[in-house]
Protein backbone atom coordinates (compact mmCIF):
# COMPACT_ATOMS: atom_id res chain seq x y z
CA UNK A 1 0.00 0.00 0.00
CA UNK A 2 1.22 3.35 -1.04
CA UNK A 3 1.10 6.45 0.87
CA UNK A 4 1.00 9.90 -1.10
CA UNK A 5 3.01 12.72 0.38
CA UNK A 6 0.54 15.02 0.48
CA UNK A 7 -1.73 12.67 2.48
CA UNK A 8 1.06 12.19 5.04
CA UNK A 9 1.34 16.55 4.90
CA UNK A 10 -1.87 16.60 5.55
CA UNK A 11 -2.26 14.41 8.52
CA UNK A 12 0.40 15.82 10.28
CA UNK A 13 -0.11 19.69 9.61
CA UNK A 14 -4.11 18.19 11.00
CA UNK A 15 -2.30 16.78 14.23
CA UNK A 16 0.15 19.96 14.81
CA UNK A 17 -3.07 22.05 14.67
CA UNK A 18 -4.81 19.92 17.39
CA UNK A 19 -1.78 20.34 19.73
CA UNK A 20 -1.76 23.72 18.67
CA UNK A 21 -5.31 24.68 19.36
CA UNK A 22 -5.22 22.24 22.85
CA UNK A 23 -2.22 24.01 23.93
CA UNK A 24 -4.14 27.21 23.71
CA UNK A 25 -7.31 25.52 25.18
CA UNK A 26 -5.29 24.60 28.62
CA UNK A 27 -3.53 27.77 28.70
CA UNK A 28 -6.94 30.00 28.66
CA UNK A 29 -8.11 27.96 30.93
CA UNK A 30 -5.71 28.06 33.51
CA UNK A 31 -5.67 31.76 33.16
CA UNK A 32 -8.96 32.20 33.50
CA UNK A 33 -9.16 29.34 36.64
CA UNK A 34 -9.87 31.36 39.81
CA UNK A 35 -6.73 32.45 41.52
CA UNK A 36 -5.55 32.14 45.41
CA UNK A 37 -5.73 34.97 47.69
CA UNK A 38 -2.56 37.33 47.22
CA UNK A 39 -2.95 38.50 51.29
CA UNK A 40 -3.97 41.50 52.62
CA UNK A 41 -5.68 44.19 50.40
CA UNK A 42 -4.02 47.39 49.16
CA UNK A 43 -6.92 49.91 50.62
CA UNK A 44 -7.34 52.95 49.76
CA UNK A 45 -8.41 56.41 51.11
CA UNK A 46 -10.54 59.05 49.59
CA UNK A 47 -7.34 61.26 50.20
CA UNK A 48 -5.03 59.47 48.31
CA UNK A 49 -3.32 57.55 51.31
CA UNK A 50 -2.94 53.67 51.15
CA UNK A 51 -2.35 50.78 53.77
CA UNK A 52 -1.79 47.37 53.51
CA UNK A 53 -2.37 44.80 56.53
CA UNK A 54 -2.98 47.54 58.72
CA UNK A 55 0.16 49.90 58.03
CA UNK A 56 0.31 53.15 56.24
CA UNK A 57 2.09 53.09 52.80
CA UNK A 58 4.89 56.09 53.18
CA UNK A 59 7.56 56.12 50.49
CA UNK A 60 10.70 54.78 50.77
CA UNK A 61 12.84 57.63 49.18
CA UNK A 62 11.02 60.85 49.85
CA UNK A 63 8.53 59.73 52.90
CA UNK A 64 6.00 61.05 50.80
CA UNK A 65 1.73 59.52 52.08
CA UNK A 66 -0.04 60.40 48.98
CA UNK A 67 0.21 57.89 45.71
CA UNK A 68 -1.62 57.32 42.84
CA UNK A 69 -2.39 53.90 41.82
CA UNK A 70 -2.51 52.02 38.82
CA UNK A 71 -2.77 48.51 37.78
CA UNK A 72 -0.25 47.17 35.76
CA UNK A 73 -0.33 43.91 33.66
CA UNK A 74 2.36 41.36 34.16
CA UNK A 75 3.08 39.94 31.04
CA UNK A 76 4.22 36.92 30.23
CA UNK A 77 6.27 35.73 26.99
CA UNK A 78 4.00 32.44 26.08
CA UNK A 79 0.74 34.56 26.27
CA UNK A 80 2.63 38.00 24.81
CA UNK A 81 3.76 35.18 21.57
CA UNK A 82 -0.10 34.07 21.35
CA UNK A 83 -0.90 38.39 21.38
CA UNK A 84 -3.53 36.89 24.44
CA UNK A 85 -1.88 39.16 26.90
CA UNK A 86 -5.18 40.25 28.66
CA UNK A 87 -5.08 36.82 30.72
CA UNK A 88 -2.09 37.36 32.45
CA UNK A 89 -1.78 38.92 36.32
CA UNK A 90 -1.79 42.24 37.33
CA UNK A 91 -0.16 44.28 40.25
CA UNK A 92 -1.06 47.24 41.71
CA UNK A 93 1.39 49.59 41.25
CA UNK A 94 1.40 53.11 43.72
CA UNK A 95 2.92 56.48 42.01
CA UNK A 96 4.27 58.61 44.72
CA UNK A 97 2.69 62.25 44.24
CA UNK A 98 6.13 63.73 45.58
CA UNK A 99 9.00 62.12 43.76
CA UNK A 100 7.67 59.55 41.54
CA UNK A 101 8.98 56.79 42.85
CA UNK A 102 7.04 53.25 41.71
CA UNK A 103 6.01 50.79 44.66
CA UNK A 104 4.78 47.33 43.03
CA UNK A 105 2.47 45.10 45.29
CA UNK A 106 0.77 41.79 44.36
CA UNK A 107 -2.73 42.82 45.88
CA UNK A 108 -5.65 44.05 44.41
CA UNK A 109 -6.58 47.47 45.44
CA UNK A 110 -10.19 48.39 47.16
CA UNK A 111 -11.70 51.21 48.17
CA UNK A 112 -12.35 52.21 51.82
CA UNK A 113 -16.53 51.45 52.39
CA UNK A 114 -16.90 55.41 54.16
Amino acid sequence: MEFDNSIILAVFLGMLLLLVILFLGVMIAGALAPRPSRGAPLIASEDGHFEVAGKRISCSHCGGSEFSVNQILLNTWLLSLFRIDWLDASASVLTCVKCGQLTWFNQDSAKVDE
